[in-house]
């Protein structure tokens, strides 16, 4: 259990971060096609002005929850480990 919220946690990170460079190029790309004056028949250019916009939430929301299952993935610390066993740390 413990390894595969690690790989979850892994994969959940590395897809938030594909998510938000996909949303960054796809800007970029369309406010490029827009100055490029693609699709018109003008001999003028318009210029635009890029925005970074803010990631969504949901780029965040994945992040996050990766982090937490990355994080539950490790195993508890030796006290922890003693009290599964039946072993009690105090003598």
């Amino acid at each position: 259990m413990h390894q595969m919220n690690k790989v979850l946690g892994v994969v959940l990170m590395i897809a938030s971060v594909f998510i938000s460079t996909l949303e960054r190029i796809s800007i970029r790309l369309s406010a490029a096609l827009v100055e490029a004056g693609s699709g018109s028949e003008q001999s003028l250019r318009e210029v635009t002005r890029t925005v970074d916009v803010p990631t969504g939430l949901l780029v965040y929301f994945m992040f996050f929850v990766g982090f937490i299952l990355l994080a539950s993935g490790f195993p508890g610390t030796y006290k922890n480990k003693n009290k599964r066993n039946g072993i009690s740390g105090d003598l």
